[in-house]
């Protein structure tokens, strides 16, 4: 009987008669302390289990805030990069390419200078909501600067599929009614890229869309432009003589 309890066996029981000798008293001590110990380990084992949940939860909310932007609630650089980098790996086996979006808030500077950084942050928040009500499944939207964001189509069918995700963006910020300051309607400017084989690292990728954004804003912004690959000349065939 004792082995068993020191063994862990909290369920162990002496047996107790109905003489009521020193034997008897002792077994029923023992018993008695086995049903102690048998609660005190139920109690711990409770224990240990919710904080071992308190530990998970943690550590999950951790590296949720790891790749997160804790303003808008949409995916971070580091996010972007990772899930950019795994749609590259995945181009080979996908039929239908990938596209990217990168956003840039027209007059943001302007609503900062005007609201101060309390009105910048809101129209952040609201950009991002308008994001985020086009986002399909399996894309990912994420900031990436200070008011630049940056979309990953998963896989689009053709160009004008995400051409057309841009405009119902657009339409988005319109339907939400997003203005600065003055009452003056929020527009984006939106570079886009579709994957292809001559873009194989996030970099080139980003920088593809980034450039092509630069181009919407030089274009007056609230549009979307995308960017076009070089056609490679013909090669030149020298001729004998």
């Amino acid at each position: 009987m004792i082995t068993e309890i020191a063994a862990g066996h909290w369920d162990a029981r002496a047996y107790v008669s109905a003489e009521g000798n020193m034997k008897d008293a002792l077994a029923a001590g023992v018993n008695f302390l086995s049903e102690e110990l048998a609660a005190a380990m139920g109690e711990l084992e409770e224990r240990v289990a919710e904080r071992t949940q308190e530990l998970e939860a943690a550590n999950a909310e951790l590296e949720r805030r790891s790749l997160h932007d804790p303003l808008t609630g949409l995916g971070n650089r580091v996010l972007l990069w990772d899930r950019l980098a795994h749609r590259l790996r995945l181009a080979d086996r996908r039929a239908d390419p990938f596209a990217l979006l990168y956003l840039d808030i027209d007059g943001f500077k302007h609503v900062n200078d005007l609201e101060g950084h309390a009105g910048g942050d809101r129209l952040l928040v609201s950009v991002a909501e308008a994001i985020r009500n086009v986002l399909r499944s399996g894309d990912t939207a994420a900031r990436v600067g200070g008011d630049e964001f940056v979309v990953l189509l998963d896989q689009v069918s053709s160009t004008d599929d995400a051409l057309a995700l841009a405009t119902r963006l657009h339409a988005s910020l319109r339907e939400r009614g997003v203005k600065d300051g003055e009452g003056r309607p929020i527009t984006v400017s939106i570079g886009l890229v579709i994957g292809s084989a001559q873009r194989t690292t996030p970099d080139a990728v980003i920088g593809a869309a980034d450039a092509a954004m630069y181009e919407a804003k030089a274009l007056g912004g609230g549009r979307c432009v995308m960017h076009e690959d070089p056609t490679p000349e013909p090669a030149q065939h020298g001729t004998d003589r």
